[in-house]
């Protein structure tokens, strides 16, 4: 009898498997889900140490600020459902019911939490400059002021944040929309500490999504948060990201249904040209090339001149890019508005004078060598890092071939992971390094701030006093035409002084399904988003 009911048992157990099964299935087919290759592992998920685009991305949809931003790039409410200006000091007044994805309230204190983690000597963060506005953080942040009480940030109480600004910025509201300002569940952090940031398990937003998986190097799955105040409004049910470095192989899995968003390939772009499944990409990004100051050769302000000079940007984005962008002979993207129109209409690029000229740059580069001691026969080995994916690749090649002819430099490339070149950079262990920025807030000082000496993204190891009055000048200049035209003082001291060389505006070309309608392509982070997205098939 006992064998009897013990096979039963397990009759009615293998049945119930199979059902709950079924119900997983049917609910997953059910489910709506977009397919988007990412491209790049995210290097860091810690949201006040981060500061990458693609790390953007994934913070953009499990994290929720105090604002994010609209299609218009204006702040629209997040976690806070109003706020209010009084001379420079800002109230932010937070919904009660915004939540984590723990279930736990999000209070005023997670954001002073963050932004004084942001802001510690002992967190290192490369993007603590972007709070410098704030009264008192520059001083916490480099250590002059021991106690964050006396920064001017403080939760009132649970749900009005008020920040106190050391000079007028107007664009706040945006600029809090950006990762580093977002908050911090400071009990999470603390039981997660030593880990945090690094696994599904040791992650916790409280945005439209939370993270279910996170398999390293090979794709990231996010599902809509039961707990986020605007669930109701989120139509997208899970998120499938991919990381396919490789454009080519991306596009395939794109036409065989495996991906409902990939970046085209700059070769493919003729091929698709009339192809309604194109999605622009208008991207506030400029690519640039990172010289060592203190390496010997760039130490040498006409040796950098003869670097730009030697880089036919035309050719660059009309052969390698296939008209993806347009030549940069400046930090500031056209895109960028300024006191007029755009920033590049009211101070034109061309005025600088870095643009292709190869004579001139033979003629500089030898004069540059001749200063610092050396000539063509005694340079030392140089190296480039770029990102392994095959568009750097390409790019790398046609930089190291232009050197080759008109200047007769020789460089070896050196294709690397995304993490391995941005560690590269952090250190300022380089020769060469082809980088890129993307605007964080829609304003040229998100180009110009971070070249300060003090700035923690500026690693290029050139440093001008000059150019940092001019920076503190502009920010706490009230009048907005004057204060473009400090900064446009500082750009020309910046290209002048060639300190980083900067060689196209980059513009992307997508493809995406026409069944998913409503993705959010923004110029800033996150530069793809699909919380306001639906499928309609």
């Amino acid at each position: 009898m006992k064998k009897i009911l013990l096979v039963l048992a397990s009759i009615m157990s293998i049945l119930f498997i199979v059902s709950c099964g079924n119900e997983e299935q049917v609910s997953q087919e059910n489910q709506k889900v977009v397919k988007y290759n990412l491209e790049q592992n995210p290097p860091q998920l810690d949201a006040q140490l981060a500061t990458d685009e693609k790390s953007g991305i994934v913070l953009g949809h499990t994290f929720e600020g105090l604002t994010e931003i609209g299609t218009d790039g204006k702040a629209l409410p997040g976690v806070a459902e109003s706020w209010t200006t009084e001379g420079n000091t800002w109230t932010f007044k937070l919904r009660k019911t915004a939540k984590w994805h723990n279930g736990d309230p999000v209070v005023a204190g997670d954001f002073v939490a963050a932004w004084e983690r942001a802001l510690n000597p002992a967190s290192a963060s490369e993007y603590a400059f972007i709070m410098y506005n704030i009264k008192g953080a520059e001083e916490y942040n480099s250590g002059k002021i021991k106690d964050f009480t006396e920064v001017g940030v403080k939760a009132v109480d649970d749900y009005t944040l008020k920040v106190d600004l050391k000079e007028p910025v107007t664009y706040f509201d945006s600029l809090v929309a950006f990762y580093t300002f977002l908050p911090q569940n400071q009990k999470f952090y603390n039981e997660h500490k030593d880990s945090y940031a690094t696994s599904v398990e040791d992650f916790m937003g409280n945005g439209p999504y939370k993270m279910v998986e996170w398999d390293f190097e090979n794709k990231i799955i996010l599902e809509k948060a039961e707990n986020y105040w605007n669930k109701d409004n989120v139509k997208i049910d899970r998120i499938e990201m991919p990381i396919i470095v490789d454009f080519t192989a991306s596009l395939k899995a794109y036409q065989n249904g495996e991906l409902d968003w990939t970046v085209l390939p700059n070769e493919e772009i003729v091929n698709y040209k009339d192809n309604p499944e194109v999605v622009e990409m208008k991207e506030a990004r400029v690519i640039y090339l990172l010289l060592n100051n203190k390496n010997k050769l760039f130490s040498n302000a006409k040796v950098r001149r003869a670097v730009s000079m030697a880089i036919d940007r035309k050719a660059l984005v009309d052969k390698i890019k296939n008209g993806a962008g347009s030549p940069a002979e400046s930090m500031v993207p056209e895109i960028i508005p300024g006191k007029k129109g755009m920033f590049r209409e009211d101070y034109p690029q061309s005025a600088y004078g870095i643009g292709y000229n190869p004579t001139e740059a033979k003629k500089l580069f030898e004069e540059g060598l001749k200063e610092v001691g050396l000539t063509i026969a005694t340079l030392p080995k140089l190296t480039m890092y770029s990102n392994n994916d095959d568009t750097s690749t390409k790019e790398a090649q046609f930089y190291q071939e232009q050197f080759k002819k008109n200047l007769g430099m020789d460089i070896k490339l050196e294709p690397v992971t995304f993490q391995i070149r941005l560690q590269h950079q952090t250190a300022k262990d380089y020769d060469l390094i082809l980088a890129g920025w993307g605007a964080d807030y829609n304003d040229p000082m998100t180009f110009l701030d971070m070249w300060m000496s003090n700035s923690g993204q500026n690693n290029s190891n050139w440093a001008n006093p000059k150019y940092d009055e001019l920076i503190v000048k502009a920010k706490a200049e009230a009048n907005a035409e004057v204060r473009m035209d400090i900064l446009a003082q500082a750009e020309k001291l910046l290209m002048d002084e060639m300190a980083i060389v900067p060689t196209f505006f980059r513009n992307k070309k997508a493809l995406a399904k026409p069944r998913v309608k409503g993705i959010q392509v923004n110029a800033f982070s996150p530069v793809v988003y699909f919380g306001h997205a639906d499928i309609q098939e």
